[in-house]
């Protein structure tokens, strides 16, 4: 689960032991303590109950013994428990403890935190960039829920061996002291904007903010300074990712990305960008090829068709995924060359809206990426092939997980199906060692 604080940082409050911990909360059976700083102390527990294991966070008592932040805290604890993304830690419960801690109850996450691999190694531009659009996923997904995370920071991201990135402490209240942001516990001098410093109100920018700190240091191993120095002078990248950085820190809020699916996009773009230069080039020797008529203009209508074309074939790969029992009988899912009528996309497009929010978000995305190139304005462009061909691959790798995840959970049931009692995974591994 995230570190709380540097190794060598030394807790601000008396951290309970394993025993305390369980008199408090006897519900569960906690294991060990998994970290522990300033800002509270993490325990690795496990809920016997759900057959699971959870994290359990605490605060400092101090925080608990404040009426106002208790109240917001408890408000803000049931808003992080809403936010259901495949790349948010999931919240399960909250309270306070006997001995007046705060407490979260959260998904227990089995990695190591962006932080220990920053530091372990620099990153390659091509993992920093997955991790970074998997963050800026989070933000986009929290930021529609109204909810700022307020100290995105790599202890606050744990990565698995998939590099897939779960973040953690989305929206933790912070203590009405009337104290400046440096002096906040619940903030990290080090990713924190200049309006939270400066103690003014905020609003999404400011994990933006903290957002492109974190891309540097993945991309340079160490938090910028002032000034801050180019990442081309740590690492052989473009100068454009300077670009990039420099527009989701600049000091000003109005002169950043806006919102994080534009910070994604630009970070998608330019890792297209750098794929294309590093790809070799082929030589092959033609027949020289006749002349070409010259193109004629697309109107705006043959545009929107041509358009509403595209996303059929997209989207005429999802069918199978969205009508996955009837078409499992029928031969499997649908290919992306599917034929389909208006009709027939328009319930697609429905169906996914309801049913599936990551990857609408995900096709959406790729609209971003059509507006940052300008390939919306010349969809017969190479860069718009290569968008096209990208969202086709992205959108049927995310069916085929899908499919995956579909024939795991019809194996499980059918093994659950099996046993005489309490049909519990528990029962179904002890049953399976037998």
């Amino acid at each position: 689960m995230p570190e709380e604080s540097a190794p060598d940082e030394p807790p601000s409050f008396d951290v309970p032991s394993i025993e305390a911990m369980t008199a408090y909360l006897p519900q569960f059976k906690f294991e060990k303590l998994a970290a522990c700083g300033g800002m509270g102390a993490v325990y690795q527990a496990y809920q016997e109950s759900l057959d699971r294991r959870v994290a359990v966070k605490i605060l400092p008592p101090e925080f608990g013994a404040e009426k106002e932040f208790a109240d917001r805290f408890k408000v803000e604890a049931r808003a992080m428990a809403k936010l259901n993304h495949t790349n948010i830690v999931g919240v399960y419960d909250f309270g306070i403890t006997g001995g007046g801690h705060l407490y979260l109850v959260m998904e227990w996450i089995e990695g190591q935190s962006l932080h220990d691999l920053i530091h372990k190694g620099s990153l390659s531009l091509r993992k920093a960039t997955n991790l970074a659009m998997q963050l800026c996923e989070a933000l986009t997904f929290a930021h529609e829920h109204q909810i700022i995370h307020r100290d995105v920071k790599p202890g606050n991201i744990m990565v698995n061996d998939a590099d897939h990135v779960k973040v953690a402490d989305f929206g933790l209240a912070r203590p009405n002291t009337g104290e400046a942001e440096e002096e906040n516990p619940f903030g990290t001098p080090d990713y924190a904007a200049p309006e939270i410093r400066g103690g003014s109100v905020v609003d999404q920018r400011v994990d933006i903010y903290a957002a492109g700190v974190v891309l540097y240091e993945m991309l340079t191993g160490t938090v910028p300074q002032e000034p801050r120095r180019s990442v081309t002078e740590f690492a052989k990248v473009s100068t454009r990712w300077d670009e990039i950085i420099g527009k989701a820190m600049h000091p000003n809020p109005e002169k950043r990305y806006q919102d994080a699916g534009e910070f994604r996009a630009h970070i998608n773009m330019a890792m297209k960008q750098a794929a294309e230069k590093e790809a070799p080039a082929v030589v092959e020797k033609r027949k020289p090829a006749p002349p070409k008529k010259a193109a004629v203009p697309l109107t705006q209508p043959q545009q929107l068709m041509l358009m509403v074309g595209v996303v059929a074939v997209v989207i005429g790969g999802l069918v199978g995924l969205i009508f996955w029992p009837s078409a499992k009988s029928e031969g499997g899912a649908g290919s992306a060359g599917t034929e389909a009528t208006v009709e027939e996309i328009q319930q697609v497009m429905q169906k996914l809206e309801q049913s599936d929010a990551e990857l609408v978000r995900l096709v959406n995305s790729f609209a971003e990426d059509w507006k940052a190139t300008g390939a919306d304005r010349k969809l017969d462009s190479p860069v718009a092939e290569k968008l096209r061909g990208a969202q086709h691959a992205v959108v049927l790798a995310k069916v085929k997980d899908r499919q995956e995840a579909a024939r795991r959970a019809e194996i499980v049931a059918a093994e659950l199906m099996k046993l005489h009692g309490a049909p519990s995974l528990k029962a179904l591994k002890q049953a399976a060692e037998r």
